[in-house]
């Protein structure tokens, strides 16, 4: 945990987990040295019992290699994503439980494989046609204005009207708080914002032909998790780690055979402030599977990572 106690839970494992202290040899004495050696910080690690049942952390900070003394690895994390349905992953995780380590966990988790729900930041994402049970979703109240501090043009909370509705983006700037310009394709124009409180706030973006391109939603997320079904066929809901942070990625495996009828979206959580960036790709470039050119609007909007 945070302050240094051992873990001996699921629910420990999957909430409070601050550090992985990892031998360098299996139970077999098959050496891990230079798969650990390779994990650095932004990876994802996951230990795992069963398919229903395992823990996925992010490395936050520069691993600690072993010392000559203790021979254990030392990773800095936090859990990005676990399932927690499947029989014995309540309650004490067990001396005899055998647990494998994957120190190289995939960004993203196809639907096809989410074969029991999945926690995924502020996300639950399950299989089609799930009837058992799924994570109650709780009430979480927004900070005070006051705490918001603005971003990039944003003005001070003192200064924010209740509303703003404008097709000006000096104006936009000025008045939302949260407000970010995203990087945006050549040619690619502001068209309009709302905001309905000075903070949370819809833009709208316009391609170079001058046709609806993207539409951002920036706010903070009141209740979670959401629920997605993982979906399939025409329309798939994915769980990505994206910056960092938990991300579901929406898009048609039919790739071009649908990139008329399906706009792509793309869903990320900010766990350190509550807010949720949820973008909408309606621009022909950004339809069926082509998933990548909406991520990167979405990364643009993120706040940049603090220096070490």
């Amino acid at each position: 945990g945070a302050d240094g106690e051992v873990l001996a839970t699921w629910e420990g494992l999957r909430s409070e987990a601050a550090t992985l202290r990892v031998h360098q040899t299996d139970a077999g004495g098959n050496s891990w040295a230079a798969e650990f050696g390779a994990v650095s910080e932004g990876d994802l690690f996951e230990w795992r019992k069963a398919s229903d049942c395992w823990v996925r952390y992010l490395v936050t900070r520069p691993p600690v290699r072993p010392s000559a003394g203790s021979g254990r690895w030392e990773f800095p994390v936090e859990w990005v994503t676990y399932a927690a349905t499947g029989e014995g992953c309540t309650g004490a995780v067990g001396a005899s439980v055998v647990l494998a380590a994957d120190e190289a966990a995939p960004d993203a988790i196809p639907a096809a494989a989410i074969l029991a729900p999945v926690r995924h930041g502020a996300y639950l994402v399950y299989p089609r046609n799930w009837a058992g049970a799924r994570e109650p979703k709780q009430d979480y109240e927004p900070p005070p204005a006051a705490t918001d501090g603005g971003t990039s043009g944003g003005a001070s909370a003192a200064a924010e009207p209740e509303g703003v509705y404008t097709y000006d983006l000096d104006e936009a700037r000025r008045g939302i708080s949260l407000w970010r310009d995203p990087a945006l394709p050549a040619g690619w124009t502001f068209k309009w914002a709302e905001s309905w409180n000075g903070r949370d706030y819809e833009a709208v973006y316009q391609n170079e032909l001058g046709y609806d391109g993207v539409d951002i939603h920036v706010y903070y997320n009141v209740q979670r998790p959401s629920y997605f079904e993982a979906g399939g066929g025409w329309v798939v809901y994915e769980p990505r780690v994206l910056g960092g942070h938990a991300a579901i990625v929406v898009y048609s495996p039919q790739g071009w055979a649908h990139e008329r009828l399906l706009g792509t979206e793309v869903w990320i959580f900010d766990a350190d402030t509550g807010i949720e960036y949820r973008l909408g790709g309606v621009d022909r470039n950004m339809r069926g599977s082509n998933i990548e050119p909406l991520i990167e609007i979405a990364r643009s909007l993120l706040p940049p990572v603090d220096a070490p």
